[in-house]
């Protein structure tokens, strides 16, 4: 839907339209990245322990043991988990599409300046 609503930008109202756009939702992405990266941290972290374990030992299904309990937390604390991540990977291709747009007119300004 964005594709439709963000196209190639004509003038500077427009640019500084979308410049507004990407202002507002920025922040939205900010926090809503951070919260998605802290999980996906803890989860990299436990994943690199289990990699540098022996499969079947018992350091290993400690940490199997730890992951699926970190996740049943993560299940009952945030059940918007899934919808925040995609939401937070929607606003990511977004707001990289109006950062595309945006640069792209202004270097169409900068080479026909004289």
């Amino acid at each position: 839907d964005y594709l439709l609503k963000y196209a190639a930008i004509s003038s500077s109202e427009q640019c500084q339209s979308y410049k507004n756009d990407f202002s507002a939702e920025y922040s939205k992405y900010r926090d809503l990245h951070a919260r998605i990266e802290q999980i996906t941290w803890r989860f990299t972290q436990l994943d690199a322990q289990l990699r540098q374990l022996s499969q079947g030992s018992e350091e290993y299904e400690t940490t199997c043991g730890q992951i699926l309990q970190e996740y049943r937390k993560i299940k009952k604390t945030n059940t918007n988990y899934s919808q925040e991540k995609h939401r937070c990977e929607y606003l990511h291709s977004k707001l990289a599409h109006i950062k595309r747009l945006i640069t792209e007119y202004d270097q169409r300004q900068l080479q026909a300046w004289p």
